[in-house]
């Protein structure tokens, strides 16, 4: 039984629990704004969400532990892979590669090529919505961002950066 523990839920609750702990920590670099008497900053959301993290992460494990221990979750709980489960790896890997590249790359060029594959991930069939979508998407975000909000958006290096330079 404490090996069928240490395989579920436990060990991703503790983990993800551990990381929200020091990013709340990491939190106190944000610094804080007096704003009538009360300490608000851009250190409140993170630290608000990142409790719950770990307040969720800690009733998942106290409910597993409380499942297994009373027999009502079965000890041996194997993952299966379906196709919907590799989907959801493949489509994780899709947004990691999208951050990873986003720097490089430049959002113009990128996020239509990453929205054209998710769409195509998720199976979506018709032609017309996979190639017109996410270029009136990404157009109207680039819009939105740098003409109207006047927030700039990842360019890219080398060619990509030519490249978002002749677009906006």
């Amino acid at each position: 039984m404490l090996k069928a523990l240490l395989k579920s839920e436990v060990i991703i609750s503790a983990i993800c629990a551990a990381g929200a702990l020091y990013l709340f920590f990491e939190t106190k670099a944000f610094g804080n704004l007096n704003v009538y008497g009360a300490k608000l900053g851009p250190d409140i959301w993170p630290k608000l969400i990142l409790v719950s993290i770990m307040a969720l992460s800690v009733g998942l494990a106290y409910n597993t532990i409380k499942g297994v221990l009373k027999g009502i979750i079965p000890a041996s709980d194997k993952i299966q892979f379906s196709a919907a489960n590799l989907r959801f790896i493949a489509a994780a890997g899709l947004i990691a590669t999208y951050l990873a590249l986003l720097p490089l790359v430049g959002f113009l060029v990128l996020t239509p090529v990453m929205m054209i594959a998710f769409m195509y991930l998720l199976g979506e069939k018709s032609k017309t919505w996979i190639f017109s979508i996410p270029f009136v998407l990404t157009i109207g975000v680039v819009l939105v961002f740098t003409k109207l909000m006047y927030v700039p958006l990842p360019r890219g290096t080398g060619i990509f950066l030519k490249i978002s330079h002749l677009l906006y």
